[in-house]
Protein backbone atom coordinates (compact mmCIF):
# COMPACT_ATOMS: atom_id res chain seq x y z
CA UNK A 1 0.00 0.00 0.00
CA UNK A 2 2.83 2.42 0.87
CA UNK A 3 6.12 2.26 -0.99
CA UNK A 4 7.22 5.88 -0.58
CA UNK A 5 6.38 8.16 2.36
CA UNK A 6 7.26 11.84 2.44
CA UNK A 7 7.97 13.32 5.88
CA UNK A 8 8.41 17.11 5.68
CA UNK A 9 9.99 18.58 8.79
CA UNK A 10 11.16 21.93 10.06
CA UNK A 11 13.35 20.29 12.69
CA UNK A 12 11.17 21.42 15.58
CA UNK A 13 10.40 19.23 18.57
CA UNK A 14 6.72 19.19 17.62
CA UNK A 15 7.49 17.83 14.17
CA UNK A 16 9.25 14.87 15.81
CA UNK A 17 5.84 13.53 16.91
CA UNK A 18 5.05 12.66 13.30
CA UNK A 19 8.13 10.51 12.75
CA UNK A 20 6.76 7.69 14.91
CA UNK A 21 3.80 7.37 12.56
CA UNK A 22 5.99 7.49 9.46
CA UNK A 23 8.39 4.92 10.99
CA UNK A 24 5.54 2.56 11.89
CA UNK A 25 3.97 2.71 8.43
CA UNK A 26 7.33 2.37 6.68
CA UNK A 27 8.16 -0.66 8.82
CA UNK A 28 4.81 -2.33 8.15
CA UNK A 29 4.94 -1.78 4.39
CA UNK A 30 8.71 -1.84 3.81
CA UNK A 31 8.48 1.71 2.50
CA UNK A 32 11.17 4.31 1.93
CA UNK A 33 10.83 7.57 3.88
CA UNK A 34 11.98 10.80 2.26
CA UNK A 35 12.80 13.35 4.98
CA UNK A 36 12.31 16.82 3.49
CA UNK A 37 13.42 20.16 4.94
CA UNK A 38 12.37 23.28 3.04
CA UNK A 39 14.41 26.46 3.33
CA UNK A 40 11.74 29.13 3.01
CA UNK A 41 13.38 32.00 1.12
CA UNK A 42 10.59 34.39 2.14
CA UNK A 43 11.31 33.84 5.82
CA UNK A 44 15.07 33.93 5.30
CA UNK A 45 14.74 37.55 4.34
CA UNK A 46 12.54 38.37 7.32
CA UNK A 47 14.72 36.62 9.87
CA UNK A 48 12.68 33.45 10.48
CA UNK A 49 15.00 30.58 11.25
CA UNK A 50 15.43 27.31 13.08
CA UNK A 51 17.56 27.84 16.16
CA UNK A 52 18.35 26.12 19.46
CA UNK A 53 16.67 27.04 22.73
CA UNK A 54 18.49 27.26 26.07
CA UNK A 55 18.20 23.45 26.49
CA UNK A 56 19.75 22.78 23.09
CA UNK A 57 16.47 21.71 21.44
CA UNK A 58 15.72 22.87 17.92
CA UNK A 59 12.94 25.42 17.67
CA UNK A 60 11.76 27.71 14.92
CA UNK A 61 10.89 31.36 15.05
CA UNK A 62 12.21 34.86 14.71
CA UNK A 63 15.76 35.45 15.76
CA UNK A 64 17.54 38.71 16.46
CA UNK A 65 19.87 39.72 13.68
CA UNK A 66 22.62 40.59 16.09
CA UNK A 67 22.69 36.99 17.35
CA UNK A 68 23.52 35.49 13.99
CA UNK A 69 24.38 38.16 11.45
CA UNK A 70 25.51 41.23 13.32
CA UNK A 71 26.99 43.82 11.00
CA UNK A 72 26.20 41.97 7.80
CA UNK A 73 23.70 44.53 6.53
CA UNK A 74 20.55 43.62 4.63
CA UNK A 75 19.66 39.94 4.65
CA UNK A 76 18.80 38.62 1.23
CA UNK A 77 18.52 35.28 -0.52
CA UNK A 78 22.06 35.62 -1.82
CA UNK A 79 23.83 36.52 1.42
CA UNK A 80 26.37 33.98 2.65
CA UNK A 81 25.05 34.16 6.20
CA UNK A 82 21.52 33.17 7.10
CA UNK A 83 20.53 31.30 3.96
CA UNK A 84 23.55 29.01 4.11
CA UNK A 85 23.04 28.53 7.86
CA UNK A 86 19.47 27.42 7.21
CA UNK A 87 20.59 25.11 4.44
CA UNK A 88 23.23 23.55 6.72
CA UNK A 89 20.62 23.20 9.45
CA UNK A 90 18.35 21.43 6.98
CA UNK A 91 21.07 18.96 6.04
CA UNK A 92 21.83 18.28 9.72
CA UNK A 93 18.16 17.78 10.58
CA UNK A 94 17.31 15.52 7.65
CA UNK A 95 20.44 13.42 7.99
CA UNK A 96 19.91 12.93 11.74
CA UNK A 97 16.30 11.83 11.19
CA UNK A 98 17.27 9.61 8.26
CA UNK A 99 19.98 7.97 10.38
CA UNK A 100 17.47 7.28 13.16
CA UNK A 101 15.15 5.66 10.62
CA UNK A 102 17.99 3.59 9.17
CA UNK A 103 18.82 2.32 12.66
CA UNK A 104 15.25 1.00 12.73
CA UNK A 105 15.85 -0.83 9.45
CA UNK A 106 13.98 1.69 7.30
CA UNK A 107 15.38 3.06 4.06
CA UNK A 108 15.53 6.85 4.36
CA UNK A 109 16.47 9.66 1.99
CA UNK A 110 17.42 13.08 3.44
CA UNK A 111 16.47 16.01 1.17
CA UNK A 112 16.81 19.79 1.42
CA UNK A 113 15.01 22.10 -1.01
CA UNK A 114 14.37 25.83 -1.27
CA UNK A 115 11.09 27.58 -1.91
CA UNK A 116 7.59 28.10 -0.63
CA UNK A 117 7.12 25.17 1.76
CA UNK A 118 3.69 23.90 0.73
CA UNK A 119 4.57 24.08 -2.98
CA UNK A 120 7.91 22.35 -2.49
CA UNK A 121 6.23 19.62 -0.43
CA UNK A 122 3.46 18.94 -2.94
CA UNK A 123 5.79 19.14 -5.94
CA UNK A 124 8.35 16.85 -4.32
CA UNK A 125 5.62 14.35 -3.41
CA UNK A 126 4.59 14.28 -7.06
CA UNK A 127 8.21 14.00 -8.27
CA UNK A 128 8.92 10.93 -6.11
CA UNK A 129 5.46 9.44 -6.66
CA UNK A 130 4.86 9.43 -2.89
CA UNK A 131 2.02 7.28 -1.59
CA UNK A 132 1.63 9.36 1.57
CA UNK A 133 2.71 12.68 3.07
CA UNK A 134 2.99 12.52 6.89
CA UNK A 135 3.13 15.88 8.65
CA UNK A 136 2.14 17.66 11.81
CA UNK A 137 -0.49 20.26 12.51
CA UNK A 138 -0.77 22.65 15.43
CA UNK A 139 -4.57 22.67 15.33
CA UNK A 140 -4.81 26.45 15.46
CA UNK A 141 -8.26 27.94 15.02
CA UNK A 142 -9.82 31.29 14.30
CA UNK A 143 -7.73 34.42 13.95
CA UNK A 144 -4.49 32.64 14.91
CA UNK A 145 -4.81 30.29 11.94
CA UNK A 146 -5.78 33.13 9.62
CA UNK A 147 -2.86 35.30 10.65
CA UNK A 148 -0.20 32.61 10.82
CA UNK A 149 -1.45 30.37 8.04
CA UNK A 150 -0.69 26.70 7.91
CA UNK A 151 1.67 24.87 5.62
CA UNK A 152 -0.10 21.63 6.53
CA UNK A 153 -3.50 23.05 5.67
CA UNK A 154 -2.24 24.21 2.28
CA UNK A 155 -0.70 20.79 1.62
CA UNK A 156 -3.94 19.03 2.58
CA UNK A 157 -5.92 21.29 0.22
CA UNK A 158 -3.55 21.11 -2.75
CA UNK A 159 -1.73 17.77 -2.69
CA UNK A 160 -2.76 14.97 -5.01
CA UNK A 161 -1.09 12.61 -2.53
CA UNK A 162 -2.98 11.48 0.60
CA UNK A 163 -1.87 13.39 3.71
CA UNK A 164 -1.64 11.95 7.22
CA UNK A 165 -1.77 14.74 9.79
CA UNK A 166 -0.72 14.35 13.40
CA UNK A 167 -1.80 16.96 15.92
CA UNK A 168 1.23 18.35 17.70
CA UNK A 169 1.24 19.05 21.42
CA UNK A 170 3.61 22.01 21.19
Amino acid sequence: MYDTILYPTDGSKGADAVIDHARDLAGRYDATVHVLFVVDAEHVESGMAPRHDEDGRRVTGMMKREEELAGEGHMSRHDDGLFEALERQGHEVTEAIAETLRESGIEAVPVVREGEPFRVITDYATDIDADLIAMGTHGRRGISRQLIGSVTEKVVRTAETPVLTVRLDT
